[in-house]
């Protein structure tokens, strides 16, 4: 009578190591037989082309691209880029633009002045406060009239300080254009600006 042994692990083991490489040979070869690659071949031709299910339809985009802009709307980009417009009253009308946005979005955030831009455009969410093509946006920057870019600082609650380069096209020097400053020494402004 045959007995196992105390200890059958290492047999099974080596038993099923065994039998896997049997199965092994035994797959290559029989997958590079010749005949059973023509009956592949023969299957994958025979059996219909499934053409991909159509997913769920897209999403209309947020607003058009040629969405038209409010009268009112256009009326005050065309005082904002006038050249008799004082430069004061420029920033007057891109704080109205930035509050008519938040109120009708019901958002109070902004972040630099490409997300302002952006969200001006329309780009962000529906509404377009400010065309496209507007002379004061260039590379994605609101620019001021001296073609520098606007400078945004978000002060308490929904106020935004605005704050253009000047005539010398640098930003915090004393010719610099600001509304809603930050406290002398607090936050953006420096204490010697204000």
């Amino acid at each position: 009578m045959f007995s196992l042994p105390k200890r059958p692990g290492p047999y099974i083991v080596g038993l099923l190591l065994i039998a896997l490489l049997i199965l092994t040979v035994w797959l290559q070869t029989a997958l590079t037989d010749p005949a059973v690659q023509r009956a592949i071949e023969e299957t994958q031709k025979a059996r219909p082309q499934r053409q991909p299910e159509p997913g769920p339809p897209l999403p209309p985009p947020a607003r058009p691209m040629n969405q038209a802009m409010d009268p009112v709307l256009q009326e005050m980009h065309q005082e904002m880029t006038q050249r008799e417009t004082p430069p004061e009253r420029e920033l007057e009308i891109l704080q109205e633009l930035l509050t008519l946005h938040q109120r009708a979005l019901g958002t109070g955030s902004f972040g630099d002045n490409g997300d302002v831009t952006r969200a001006l455009i329309g780009d962000t969410a529906q509404g377009v406060w400010l065309p496209r093509q507007s002379p004061r946006i260039r590379d994605g920057q609101l620019l001021d009239r001296w073609g520098t870019a606007y400078w945004f600082h978000a002060n308490a609650g929904h106020q935004i300080e605005i704050r253009s380069a000047g005539p010398d096209q640098t930003l915090f020097t004393s010719d610099d254009l600001i509304l809603n400053g930050s406290p002398a020494g607090f936050g953006a402004t420096p204490a010697a600006d204000q």
